[in-house]
């Protein structure tokens, strides 16, 4: 009965008094689109960090990647030996697989002012971010799971300036993260943070001796 309790416990809130001892390290995201600049993966690690932080009992940390080293080369055995060298509970490598925005627009005419009518584009933009997230358990040192996520976005909007792909744009940027495509990837990041919950639940459980079999 104890351990279906806090099973349940864990589902919702993480066990909290547990939770809030596992530390989760974020490395630099991988960018599988090409797309981006050079900063995305540590600013994707950032907004993972982030969300973290602000929305689960967890302890976020960035893991900084040695000189020369890139997301992209690492392998089970370093990724796990980064966690330990950061000591931290759970490591997480994320991927971008696929970050873009399609636009489609109108034009008419908007209202008339002292006789003259002003012209008004409306756009119409649908993003999509898909990520991948390797979770790792740092004590054990193997891959709890491996998750895909995906997070879309829909807006309307008078004419401006559209982000369609990652290209060189700063994604810590405010405009970016108010872009249809920035809400698309934090969409993708929040549902992978839910996971990472999850997974820390299983860490919590098992050190606490409470996980059955």
């Amino acid at each position: 009965m104890r351990n279906t309790i806090c099973i349940v416990l864990a589902a919702t809130w993480g066990c909290a008094a547990f939770a809030s001892e596992i530390k989760v390290g974020v490395l630099p995201f991988a960018d599988a689109t090409a797309t981006g600049g050079a900063s995305l993966g540590d600013s994707m690690s950032r907004a993972t960090q982030a969300e973290i932080v602000h929305s689960t009992q967890l302890e976020g940390r960035v893991i900084q990647l040695p000189a020369g080293l890139r997301a992209d080369q690492l392998d089970s055995e370093k990724i796990v030996s980064l966690g330990r060298e950061n000591h931290v509970d759970v490591v997480v490598l994320g991927t971008v697989l696929d970050a873009r925005a399609e636009e489609s627009g109108r034009s008419g005419s908007g209202p008339s002012i002292f006789g003259q009518s002003i012209g008004v584009g409306l756009h119409s933009t649908k993003a999509t971010v898909t990520l991948q997230a390797d979770i790792y358990d740092v004590a054990s040192g193997k891959k709890l799971d491996s998750l895909r996520l995906t997070g879309t976005q829909s807006d309307k909007k008078i004419s401006g300036s559209v982000y369609t792909s990652l290209g060189s744009v700063n994604t810590d940027s405010p405009s970016f993260q108010n872009s249809t495509l920035g809400k698309a990837m934090q969409k993708a990041i929040a549902e992978m943070v839910q996971h990472l919950t999850g997974e820390s639940a299983r860490i919590t459980l098992a050190a606490a001796g409470t996980e059955t079999k």
